[in-house]
């Protein structure tokens, strides 16, 4: 099966002061350890693009469908033309295999390829020409409550709905970004009112309205195979349908102090 994720390579003096500018996490410290969950959002907090952020050989690199990294390099264009990064969808492979020792978001390099661990139990491969991509992983990726933004599920929620908080997305103490200003409002003063929820009865496809018992809802993200399919669909967090399954995750506050309201 062909990968449905791609590699983005940005080239400048100024890539990650940039990027820390437009995502939800802190890079201007990345290592070559490290590859953060990061999301790029508008100014209503909305994700239009996510991935792993890794750097390595002085290269900073971005993990993400390649279904959707055209738009997300159309929306970070003007940011990066006036900070003089160049970025490009590269030809580098990069597939999910449903095996790991490594944690989520651990590096690894290896002559030729680089390993990050993954939600799921499942590993990224970057460089390597003959592992293929296999959609099982996709699958636990998925079941684990971790989706990335899709081509027909841009703008569809914000951070919080698909738990980026408590996947190491989100980081609450970085300075400005695009979006910052409601992501954090929510977190400090609110609560999310939807969610991402596990769903694998029948294959669905991203940006799809799945009707359950006269209610319709979203798929942000999704896979299957022959044998198997799983998604994840926005829905009220008090929904009660079998259909539904709750992320594998305790969903907590990351920042102290009371809520005095709700959004």
């Amino acid at each position: 099966m062909n990968s449905p994720f791609g590699l983005i390579q940005f080239k400048g003096d100024q890539t990650l002061k940039v990027l820390q500018g437009q995502c939800t996490q802190k890079v201007t410290e990345l290592s070559s350890e490290h590859a953060p969950l990061i999301a790029f959002c508008d100014p209503k907090g909305r994700m239009f693009g996510s991935g792993r952020l890794l750097q390595y050989n002085n290269l900073v690199s971005l993990i993400t469908p390649m279904d959707q990294s055209d738009a997300l390099l159309k929306r970070l264009h003007p940011f990066l033309t006036l900070a003089r990064v160049s970025a490009a969808l590269t030809d580098i492979p990069v597939n999910l295999i449903a095996q790991s020792s490594l944690s989520p978001a651990t590096c690894q390099h290896k002559p030729g390829t680089t390993l990050i661990g993954e939600f799921g139990k499942t590993q990224w491969l970057v460089g390597d020409q003959d592992q293929p991509h296999d959609p099982k992983a996709d699958i636990a990726r998925l079941s684990a409550g971790l989706g990335f933004v899709r081509q027909g599920s841009a703008d569809l929620l914000i951070p919080q709905q698909a738990h980026y908080q408590m996947l190491g997305g989100v980081d609450f103490k970085k300075g400005c970004y695009t979006g910052q200003e409601v992501i954090a409002r929510l977190e400090h003063l609110g609560q999310a009112k939807k969610y991402l929820f596990v769903y694998r009865e029948t294959p669905v496809f991203p940006g799809e309205s799945v009707e359950l018992e006269g209610t319709s809802f979203q798929v942000f993200d999704a896979a299957n195979d022959l044998e198997d399919q799983a998604a994840l669909l926005l829905a009220p967090v008090s929904v009660n349908l079998k259909q539904l399954i709750h992320v594998p995750l305790t969903i907590t506050r990351q920042v102290e102090g009371q809520r005095p309201v709700k959004l």
